[in-house]
């Protein structure tokens, strides 16, 4: 696509260097017209310089006839005079008539009969025919030029359609182009995809590079009692072997003096835990339960860090098999006892922690990296998408200030959205309240408010609005008609002072695509059933429950599993049925 990308724009240089040429070939044959006088004044001109030449023709002849009428009249009057003037024309004979002896003045003669003709009234003027051909030569050279002007006219039309060939062709050059850029534009999300998928694909292989070493472990040692697995012993609370044979913890279950405390996980963006203590606006979001241990007295404090960091391994180990979610224990910003906090570099409390699960504190809580450091690893673990994939809506988003999340209903798209907007007001230091997200929810009533709505907010971001919200959600967006007639009032906006835009929507077209993406800036997120993060949405979050109700139950619950992993298989048969035989867009 980039060589193809490279052709093109070769190709329209050397289109644009074609059509200037020809331009400059049309103004040097209109220069030569004008400089061979060839315009409609210089034509009419050239008429009346021929019919001046023939009226100057014939009052040479009038001139002629009149001085012989004249000459005749004299000769009359002469007559009367009788001899008087006779010696005049016989001295004027004499004189010439000597001239005309000699031979080398014989022009002279000649002058002197046409004196004596033109006195004896013979004197009129024939026409000339070198006139004639001067006449009849500016004819020849007036028509040839207009002749010539006609062939170069319509040279001229030629180049001008030529001209116009080469404009559409540039056209259709540059479209191509566009397309083209948006093609690659498009590869390039779809490499760094396989980029993903290819570095999830080394870890399964890493993982199961472990399992093996571990199955020929235990194949060795098959003589001694097998234990139950870790995901077990993670439900029922009962003892937890570290991975390394040299630092085996045991937690005795049957000590009186151990208590069975739950690990849970703080739901949430923002990875702040005073927020998850005092909720903005009261409202408590719920907590994931990951596993249970044991704490007795023997428990020490670095004995109880390997071990809330392996639980939450080997819990999302579970959840996601393919790629862990691209959480691991760095993931882990701390986790509370009570009131005792621990972190990456803690410093031991005075009392161990059986000393602080005392009353009502029978829960250990985890709190993730979140907004509040610009870390996404709490967005991943809480909506179940890789945190790659989130990575990368975060940045388009970022970047663009615009996106579209496109795919059929019931895949998440406005939960998505939802939690997309409040890691943005967090990550700005606000607090997701709706004041600072504004949701419209278009259907086929509010559907022409929309472009109201967003001239408002455009005019909103001129007047630098205090009320101006931070993120915008317009939500169903297939409701709306033409989106690029929606969204021509947002088009005066300032770019950077407008509020981030998430939509979604259930369908579209490369017409809408391309023409959002060139005068609005937007950028598209498909969510399709075929892909993550929908692919495996329905297999983590029946992971997770079964986890949570295996954990409240303190048993084991193998059928709900066998139903709960047959569960995703089914859903992705009869999607790929729907699809085969009618279209995404009816799928489940």
């Amino acid at each position: 696509m980039t060589n193809r990308l490279q052709q093109l724009t070769a190709t329209s240089e050397q289109k644009d260097s074609e059509v200037m040429e020809l331009r400059k070939t049309i103004e040097a044959l209109r220069q030569q017209s004008l400089d061979a006088g060839l315009t409609v004044a210089c034509l009419q001109s050239g008429k009346l310089v021929r019919g001046t030449s023939v009226e100057s023709v014939s009052s040479v002849s009038s001139a002629c006839s009149a001085t012989s009428h004249t000459s005749n009249h004299d000769k009359s009057d002469s007559s009367k005079s009788g001899k008087k003037k006779g010696w005049l024309r016989s001295s004027f004979s004499k004189a010439f008539s000597r001239g005309h002896k000699k031979s080398k003045h014989g022009a002279s003669g000649g002058s002197v009969s046409d004196m004596e003709g033109c006195e004896r009234g013979d004197c009129s003027a024939p026409p000339s025919p070198q006139l004639h051909r001067a006449n009849d030569a500016d004819c020849q050279s007036l028509t040839s030029l207009c002749m010539d002007n006609k062939g170069k006219e319509e040279d001229v039309e030629i180049l001008k359609c030529q001209l116009r060939e080469k404009d559409m062709a540039l056209t259709d050059i540059r479209l191509e182009a566009l397309t083209s850029a948006h093609k690659l534009e498009s590869l390039k999300e779809t490499i760094s995809k396989m980029r993903s998928e290819m570095v999830s694909l080394k870890q399964d292989n890493d993982r199961l590079h472990r399992l093996v070493s571990s199955k020929s472990l235990n194949s060795s040692q098959s003589s001694l009692p097998v234990s139950d697995s870790i995901e077990q012993r993670l439900s029922l609370g009962e003892e937890v072997n570290m991975p390394d044979s040299s630092d085996v913890i045991l937690i005795d279950p049957s000590d009186k003096d151990g208590k069975r405390v739950s690990i849970t996980v703080c739901m949430g963006c923002h990875g702040d835990y005073e927020k998850y203590m005092n909720p903005v606006d009261g409202i408590t979001e719920s907590d994931c339960i990951i596993g249970a241990i044991s704490v007795s007295g023997k428990t020490k404090w670095d004995m109880l860090d390997s071990l809330v960091k392996r639980i939450f391994k080997e819990y999302i180990l579970r959840v996601d098999p393919v790629s862990n979610l691209g959480l691991s224990a760095e993931s882990i910003l701390s986790y509370h006892i009570g009131e005792i906090s621990r972190g990456r570099h803690p410093e031991s409390p005075e009392l161990l922690p059986c000393g602080y699960l005392v009353g009502e504190v029978m829960h250990i809580k985890i709190i993730l990296k979140g907004a509040t450091i610009n870390h996404v690893d709490a967005l991943a673990f809480e909506t179940l998408i890789p945190k790659s994939i989130v990575q990368r809506y975060m940045s388009l988003l970022t970047e663009h200030r615009r996106i579209i999340l496109c795919g059929p209903s019931g895949t998440g798209k406005t939960y998505l959205a939802q939690k997309l907007a409040e890691y943005l007001v967090t990550r700005m230091g606000k607090d997701p309240s709706p004041g600072y997200i504004a949701t419209f929810n278009v259907d086929h009533k509010t559907g022409k408010d929309l472009g109201a709505y967003l001239s408002h907010i455009s005019d909103q971001c001129e007047n630098n609005s205090a009320d101006l919200p931070l993120v915008i959600i317009l939500d169903n967006l297939h409701h709306a008609g033409a989106l690029t007639d929606v969204f021509n009032g947002f088009l005066s906006a300032k770019y950077t002072q407008c509020p981030y835009i998430i939509g979604t929507m259930n369908q579209t077209t490369s017409c809408s695509t391309t023409n959002l993406q060139l005068h609005h800036n937007f950028r598209w997120v498909l969510m399709a059933n075929h892909m993550e993060p929908v692919k495996g949405l329905v297999g983590r979050v029946a992971r997770r429950r079964l986890t949570q109700v295996e954990v409240e139950a303190g048993s084991r619950l193998p059928r709900l599993q066998q139903v709960l992993d047959w569960l995703p298989r089914c859903w992705s048969h009869i999607n790929k049925f729907l699809e085969t035989h009618s279209s995404s867009d009816v799928t489940i």
